[in-house]
């Protein structure tokens, strides 16, 4: 890190707002430790959608109202109609196993945090 102050400061202010277990925001909240889709390709997908509905970067309020209402209503028919995934594939499988394995070290204490 550089010896710079400011770099110092801002440190110190994520390890006592969202890294310590003393932090306001502690890592269970944010961090993505358990969860198995751990990319932001969801929500990326959304706003390219979102951004090909509108022509203008300030479409007018009555367009981006009714825009939303079909996103909304995509989105509950999605929710209403959309079955549990059952089957993983295999490496989403091995690859889970491995993290759940690597999470179970970690909480036992056998793997040590890097601080």
């Amino acid at each position: 890190m550089p010896d710079d102050e400011r770099c110092q400061q801002f440190a110190d202010y994520l390890l006592h707002n969202y890294v310590q277990t003393t932090s306001r925001f502690q890592p269970e909240i944010w961090a993505c430790f358990t969860k198995d889709n751990r990319t932001t390709n969801a929500c990326e997908n959304f706003h390219s959608h979102l951004s090909r509905m509108f022509y203008s970067p300030s479409p007018n309020i009555f367009v981006f109202m009714e825009n939303l209402r079909l996103i909304e209503t995509e989105a509950s028919l999605q929710r209403k109609n959309s079955k549990p995934c059952k089957y993983l594939r295999k490496q989403e499988k091995l690859k889970s196993e491995k993290r759940e394995e690597a999470q179970k070290d970690y909480l036992d204490g056998e793997i040590e945090k890097n601080m």
